[in-house]
């Protein structure tokens, strides 16, 4: 039986498509060259889902020093390095896209430039006609601005809508918009996303499907 929802709105990052762990281990690898090492459970929970300038000022207080000036850039430019070689979508994405027939949204944290370059590399762009990058909101997640804007663009109550999520503060702004929150499992324990509140978890997009109703 299909559950009763409006409508779907969609984060981007380990999601959509496959960034969490590329962003993760370019992260990890260049706090370790300055003397700061940080275990996958840390950068799971404390700094996925956030924005890069979050993250940074995270390290930076983990480390207890400024970061070195360069660090900004080069971060920057090892990841769009890394997504221009080896972006892909989240392995049943497509086909659970080309299933749903209500309206969607995506909300990402990231900034729009880089939202629209990951979707264009992934060939995803049409189906996201609605839109939302961390610029176009005064705070992004764990605050809900995102997804009640996302929401508000459908003419959707954020009630009526599921949310589509990985990360802590994600989840948290899918529920403090007062959403449904459907989180995926594959890098943070289906445990730790019920506890920040997601009132269901899945482990492939095949289960999402079944999850929204979408399989017959």
């Amino acid at each position: 039986m299909r559950p009763d929802y409006q409508a779907i709105l969609f984060d981007c990052d380990g999601v959509i498509v496959d960034t969490e762990t590329l962003s993760s281990n370019i992260l990890k690898q260049m706090l370790h060259e300055i003397g700061l090492n940080v275990d996958d459970h840390t950068l799971h929970t404390q700094f996925a889902g956030f924005t890069t300038q979050e993250c940074l000022e995270l390290a930076e207080s983990m480390l207890g020093k400024p970061l070195p000036e360069t660090f900004p850039e080069q971060y920057r430019q090892a990841f769009n390095s890394a997504i221009q070689n080896s972006l892909t979508p989240i392995e049943g994405v497509v086909e659970l896209l080309n299933s749903i027939r209500c309206p969607i949204a995506m909300a990402t944290n990231a900034k729009r430039a880089e939202m629209e370059l990951k979707l264009e590399l992934i060939q995803l762009t049409h189906f996201f006609k609605t839109r939302f990058a961390v610029d176009d909101v005064t705070q992004g997640k764990p605050a809900p601005d995102l997804y009640l804007k996302a929401a508000d663009a459908l003419g959707v109550a954020p009630e009526d809508c599921i949310v589509i999520e990985d990360s802590l503060a994600g989840i948290q702004a899918g529920k403090a918009a007062g959403a449904r929150v459907y989180a995926y499992s594959a890098v943070l324990p289906a445990s730790l996303q019920k506890e920040a509140g997601a009132d269901a978890t899945f482990a492939s997009m095949k289960e999402l499907q079944s999850l929204l109703g979408l399989t017959s």
